[in-house]
């Protein structure tokens, strides 16, 4: 996997600079997602699969959706999901990211900089304070947390599935989110995750799914 690719993707979930929006189907409006502007590329199409699944297709190009919310953070709270890259499907970006909110206690004064240029950039999107984004596309040897380039400020990046991970098939994913950004950041996390994104992006022929995604207590806590 090139890092540039995944760095691009990264940017526009920060940032949201750009014109044309992902193609996203009136499930997936229905159920709280909305499209992110992507700049000079084709759209990517995000359709609604069940109740808690999407699909991401197209011929190549780039989409990303996100959905506002607010979950309390706690030291039991663990985020759960499964994904899948169908079998065919060009090497890409596939990124599920977690937002926070914005903390002064928390954010250093660079941090507070680089968010207000993000959220002026956004156009409207109330960009998160903080960002943990789980990747599909690693190689082996990188480090378990590492500043997304280009948003070291602003985001914090972990491999999930390497370039071998199997295709056409689910992968069952759960993180702790009050761990995960302790480990990340190496503070207590803010009060609320006020954000879901996915983006993806694709030079050729690209096709992947998730669903079950949920937040939940975690299990034996």
């Amino acid at each position: 996997m090139q890092a540039g690719r995944l760095a691009a993707v990264a940017l526009t979930l920060a940032l949201g600079a750009g014109r044309a929006g992902a193609s996203v189907d009136p499930g997936l409006a229905a159920q709280g997602w909305r499209d992110q502007p992507v700049d000079g590329r084709a759209p990517l199409a995000f359709a609604a699969e069940g109740e808690t699944g999407l699909r991401i297709s197209g011929a190549g190009g780039a989409g990303i959706v996100f959905q506002p919310m607010r979950v309390p953070v706690s030291p039991v709270l663990c985020l759960s999901w499964r994904w899948r890259l169908e079998p065919g499907a060009a090497p890409a970006g596939l990124v599920l990211q977690v937002g926070f909110e914005a903390d002064g206690e928390r954010m250093t004064l660079s941090q507070r900089y680089a968010l207000g240029f993000a959220r002026m950039m956004a156009r409207g999107r109330m960009v998160p304070g903080f960002a943990l984004s789980y990747r599909w596309g690693g190689a082996a040897g990188e480090p378990a947390w590492h500043p997304t380039p280009l948003l070291a400020l602003l985001e914090q990046s972990r491999w999930r599935q390497d370039e071998a991970a199997p295709r056409g098939v689910w992968i069952e994913e759960r993180v702790a989110l009050a761990a995960e950004f302790r480990a990340a950041y190496g503070i207590a996390p803010p009060g609320y995750v006020t954000e879901l994104a996915i983006g993806a992006q694709a030079g050729a022929p690209f096709e992947a799914r998730i669903e079950g995604i949920a937040f939940r207590r975690c299990a034996g806590r």
